[in-house]
């Protein structure tokens, strides 16, 4: 979905009459087409910036024991950034790379931090967007911390299903903290 769409629909903040508002204020974002595999935020990194999704497919990983360990997968009309490092200003525990080739918006720290002290239905509209996105990463925390990764699996399956053919097997397994052979396992049996 259009960043400007997305406001404006959100119903939160701006008015369909305040599309000129909007667009000034899209206007002081970048666009960038990124590449599979393009990695917009390595760990140890201070984040800098929040990303929207316009087309294509991010991920957010960490290294666990030498091993990618996926925590959370992002599509299009969604917004990421390292939530800690971003609003702390210290480095980044998380990386956050394209799954997809696609596009994305940027919108610097500085930037956005200026916009929300002048204009408070964009501050409204940042407000309830990281809210919202708190609410589903602590449900998911919640609920697949005592699940087994059978049921893990169905519940992303159901939380997901937009983004849920589009993961590898590899990206799937590492989220539901399984190897790829039990995941076909898994998959084998959800089919039957």
């Amino acid at each position: 979905m259009n960043i400007i769409e997305k406001v404006l629909e959100s119903g939160i903040s701006f008015q369909k009459k305040e599309r000129h508002v909007v667009e000034k204020l899209v206007s002081l974002m970048f666009t960038k087409k990124i590449a599979k595999k393009e990695i917009l935020l390595r760990e140890g990194e201070i984040c800098k910036e929040i990303f929207y999704v316009q087309k294509g497919l991010l991920r957010v990983y960490i290294i666990n024991e030498g091993k990618e360990v996926n925590t959370w997968f992002v599509k299009e009309g969604e917004f990421i950034t390292s939530i800690s490092s971003y609003h702390k200003q210290k480095p980044s525990e998380h990386y956050i790379d394209a799954l997809e080739d696609g596009e994305i918006i940027s919108i610097k720290k500085t930037t956005l931090d200026f916009i929300m002290k002048n204009n408070h239905k964009a501050a409204l509209f940042a407000n309830h967007e990281l809210f919202d996105k708190l609410c589903d990463y602590q449900e998911q925390a919640s609920t697949l911390r005592f699940m087994s990764a059978e049921n893990r699996y169905s519940y992303l399956f159901e939380k997901q299903a937009a983004i849920f053919s589009r993961l590898s097997q590899k990206h799937l397994a590492s989220f539901l903290g399984v190897d790829t052979t039990y995941l076909s396992k898994i998959i084998s049996k959800e089919k039957k």
